[in-house]
């Protein structure tokens, strides 16, 4: 009797410790009131967010135990009566956090190996995009006051620190197989279109299967299929035709120059609006040199097409078939996302993708300018 009592025993100890097991979240906070409804959020595999657990701001703090991770996982909390979020990597390590009210991005978050790469890969990702908008804003000034060998210097900084901030998303995901952080880097290269979709599908071949399955994962596996097959660098590009605003068929093919840009755009596009000036600049510069372009539209409305034109000074060739995303010149060259460009040869091959601004300039003088003829 005494030994099934203690067999009895055993077993409830082993069945608590399991109860116990997972992750917790330790906080001290600061600006907030007592009371104050803190919410645990998840992403579910629709994308869709849930909330998995809450508690309550008590002498401004707060702790609150989490089950086991069994798939790691972006989560984040959000507070009662406050604007933004606390992003955090949910992995089975305890985590400590500092949240200001005031400003909830700012928050320190430590514990874990997972929230540590994820936090040195933001503060890099940020240190590059603060560094690159200082370098666009000087380029700007010194492209207005007509500083050639300034502007051209900049550019090229611009061009290199784009090829860094790459490298090291590179390096994250090749360095760290077994982390999210590598599939969250190489999502963020397939989205920026800053590496062929065949590479960062050889990449994400060495990352632990655990990593794809997860919903970051299978949304990236999804991201690398609708991609590949789809026109790249190295490849030949389609000829496509479809109506001007005339109402006459233009082909990619009558359009070719000695270089040719296949301008991906639309009147509704703020970010293309934006970048129609520098495109102008870089046509009116190297349209005597055998530079073309086509645009193609992803417009709905006609109107708004052929008034933009004429608005941004666009005295190119353009086509479109007016169905917004159902494109299928825009489909058939896998484009999720506008501006979009490619450049090509004359033999029709890409040999570039999505550049813009500075870059755009550097690479088409690179290809026409003084030094390559």
């Amino acid at each position: 009797m005494k030994k099934i009592v203690l067999l009895a025993l055993i077993l409830l100890s082993v069945a608590c410790e399991k109860e116990e097991k997972g992750y917790s979240i330790s906080a001290e906070t600061e600006g907030f009131e007592d009371g104050i409804t803190v919410y645990v959020n998840a992403i579910n595999q629709s994308n869709r967010p849930t909330i998995i657990d809450s508690t309550t701001i008590k002498n401004g703090a707060f702790k609150i135990s989490l089950p086991t991770v069994e798939s790691n996982d972006f989560n984040y909390l959000t507070f009662n009566g406050v604007p933004q979020n606390v992003l955090f990597l949910a992995e089975n390590n305890p985590i400590q956090m500092t949240i200001y009210k005031d400003s909830l991005r700012s928050s320190i978050i430590k514990g874990g190996s997972e929230n540590q790469l994820f936090f040195t890969y933001l503060k890099k990702m940020n240190a590059y995009g603060k560094e690159r908008q200082e370098l666009s804003n000087q380029f700007q000034v010194a492209s207005k006051l007509k500083e050639t060998d300034k502007a051209t210097q900049l550019s090229t900084q611009l061009q290199g620190l784009r090829a860094n901030e790459n490298n090291f998303r590179k390096e994250i995901a090749e360095n760290n197989p077994n982390s999210l952080v590598a599939v969250m880097a190489l999502t963020d290269l397939l989205n920026l279109k800053a590496t062929p979709a065949k590479q960062i599908k050889k990449i994400y071949a060495t990352v632990e299967d655990t990593l794809k399955t997860s919903r970051l994962g299978k949304n990236l596996d999804r991201l690398i299929t609708a991609s590949i097959g789809k026109i790249d660098i190295g490849s030949e590009a389609e000829d496509f035709s479809a109506p001007n605003p005339e109402g006459q068929v233009v082909s990619l093919k009558e359009s070719m120059g000695k270089i040719t840009i296949i301008d991906f755009w639309a009147s509704w596009c703020k970010p293309c609006r934006a970048e129609n000036p520098n495109v102008v600049r870089v046509y009116n510069k190297y349209h005597d040199k055998g530079l073309n372009i086509i645009g193609v539209s992803l417009d709905r409305n006609k109107d708004h097409w052929t008034k933009a034109i004429s608005q941004d000074n666009l005295e190119w060739n353009h086509v479109s078939h007016l169905k917004f995303w159902q494109d299928p010149i825009a489909k058939a060259y896998g484009v999720r996302s506008i501006p979009a460009t490619f450049i090509l040869d004359e033999k029709g091959n890409v040999i570039a993708k999505n550049l813009r601004g500075p870059a755009l300039e550097t690479k088409i003088s690179e290809l026409l300018g003084e030094k390559s003829l």
